[in-house]
């Protein structure tokens, strides 16, 4: 798992983003190069920015707060695995849809997953500069780095979520981990984890996970553009179809309508829960 294998060299990899944050250009240099010739052997001519800017991404556009993403490739589709507890979500995943039908787009997602397991240092160096010459043009900025990916950041660069480091940078994710629900989500100071409930999920805790101040997203039959149900399960609903800012909410389900081939899943039981009356 590409998550493990990162998370053992977080010392190493904590520091580089530390000292680029802190304005080592040395490091930075040296990574655009390494992946500009990375590039290159694999078709590319130029080189290309790690984060997707609200400019160029429609949900993370809707946040009032400027957010950014990363969008590595899912499950193992690049080779290497990203999503460690991947189920019925990797064959409609929804970032097949849009842009991501074309072959071009599945391309530069593999290339920058596999730059990420060859050159993790490398990697690291890039995404700091990239997030810190952010965080110096916006005052408030939401980050997440799992738009496609399931890799607990937060272990591989603790200082990601301290608030010591970009005090103005926020960091969210989705994610499929059951150890999440011992906690409230928070993993950091500032750092908040969706729980995102699955075939395999046990609804009573995480019930009790919401109860704590986390939250947990739900795939559901909803029709697009609809209202959400006030509650579910006798716990809050929030429409996560509205905002991608997952940061600021608590305590609630996030209902997210099934999309694109996802939507052949309701009624089947599992990843798409139905539970509207009607579709």
């Amino acid at each position: 798992m590409l998550s493990i294998s990162l998370e053992s060299r977080a010392s190493e990899l904590d520091q580089v983003f530390r000292q680029v944050v802190a304005g080592d250009r040395e490091l930075v240099a040296a990574a655009r190069a390494a992946w500009l010739q990375y590039r290159r052997a694999n078709g590319f001519k130029t080189n290309a920015s790690l984060l997707t800017l609200p400019e160029n991404q429609l949900k993370l556009g809707k946040s009032d707060v400027y957010s950014v993403g990363l969008t590595l490739q899912a499950a193992d589709a690049a080779g290497v695995n990203t999503c460690a507890w991947a189920g019925q979500c990797a064959a409609v995943c929804v970032l097949k849809n849009g842009n991501g039908r074309y072959q071009s787009v599945q391309h530069a997602r593999n290339v920058k997953t596999r730059f990420l397991a060859d050159h993790p240092a490398h990697f690291v160096a890039l995404l700091a500069g990239e997030l810190a010459r952010v965080a110096e043009r916006h005052p408030k900025v939401l980050a997440r780095l799992n738009v496609n990916s399931d890799l607990r950041w937060y272990r591989i660069l603790p200082s990601l979520g301290n608030g010591d480091v970009l005090p103005n940078v926020y960091f969210y994710d989705y994610t499929k981990n059951p150890a999440t629900l011992r906690g409230s989500g928070m993993v950091a100071e500032r750092y908040r984890v969706c729980y995102s409930v699955n075939e395999t999920s046990d609804l009573g805790k995480v019930d009790r996970f919401i109860r704590a101040g986390g939250t947990a997203a739900v795939v559901t039959d909803r029709k697009r553009n609809a209202a959400t149900m006030a509650s579910w399960r006798g716990l809050p609903v929030i429409d996560g179809d509205i905002s991608d800012d997952r940061y600021s909410e608590s305590g609630a389900y996030i209902d997210l309508t099934a999309k694109g081939t996802a939507r052949q899943l309701i009624g089947a039981g599992g990843f798409v829960q139905t539970i509207y009356t009607n579709n």
